[in-house]
């Protein structure tokens, strides 16, 4: 299964991301140790829209923390069509029923190997959460990254979900087929979204207050913890559940072709 796994990582170009993301950490903390210990100029210094006055190397050092959990929710999904779209392309599947290795273990791997980047894309940003709040004054922006930082197990939580879906729907009919429906399936909730900013209530969305989200947070820590906790075992369950059924839908594919 090592083998498998290291074929994976080159598949999604592994060395350059990590390679990409080490420098720009290194550079994040770079950043933060010039705003903390060196002297601010009076042209880095910038009023937000609450009237606080702060950094704005602070404030640019913050935005990878505020930005980057969602873009890593995407890149998951890539990395999901790449393995995918890699394994059809080397014709893996002929190799692999020459060779021991059962088809439950080949399964597991993608789902092994999914399950790392998505705990390494968690870490990652946990550590650039610490790192932007490092020295930071109370203010919005670490109010921002404190409530960014408390929903980031359940969101990557949704991540795993997401990649329960995706697998069996790939496993089962290939990467064009299967992005032609999760293409699809956006397409019809993007129709929703414009169907609702068209016809539906809008005056939802402008009730929705950041300070009192952020207030919400605060005041109900206990809970914020309980989902944390208890998000990664249900997800989990739903991960495994996903797994069996990969396995049924690709031993039922290889069954066929024999």
């Amino acid at each position: 299964m090592g083998g498998l796994l290291y074929k994976d990582f080159l598949s999604i170009n592994g060395k350059k991301q990590v390679a990409v993301i080490s420098v720009f950490t290194v550079l994040l903390v770079v950043l933060k140790l010039i705003v903390a210990f060196a002297d601010t100029p009076d042209a880095w210094l910038m009023e937000n829209s609450e009237g606080e006055v702060m950094n704005f190397l602070d404030y640019l050092v913050s935005m990878p923390a505020q930005i980057m959990p969602i873009m890593f929710i995407s890149f998951i999904a890539m990395w999901i069509q790449n393995v995918i779209q890699n394994d059809e392309k080397s014709k893996i599947h002929a190799y692999l029923s020459a060779t021991p290795l059962s088809k439950r273990a080949y399964i597991a791997e993608k789902y092994v190997f999914i399950g790392i980047c998505i705990y390494a894309a968690l870490s990652i940003c946990v550590i650039w959460c610490i790192i932007s709040m490092a020295f930071l004054q109370e203010g919005a922006v670490l109010d921002i990254l404190m409530l960014i930082s408390s929903f980031l197990i359940e969101l990557f939580s949704l991540a795993l979900i997401g990649a329960s879906i995706e697998f069996p729907v790939f496993v089962a009919f290939g990467k064009e087929k299967g992005q032609m429906i999760k293409t699809g399936i956006l397409e019809v909730l993007a129709w929703f979204a414009v169907a609702f900013l068209f016809f539906g209530n809008l005056d939802v969305l402008e009730k929705v207050d950041l300070n009192r989200i952020i207030e919400w947070a605060k005041t109900h820590s206990f809970a914020l913890m309980f989902m944390a906790v208890i998000s990664p075992l249900i997800t989990l369950c739903v991960y495994y559940i996903s797994y069996r059924i990969s396995v049924r839908i690709y031993e039922r594919k290889e069954r066929e072709h024999e």
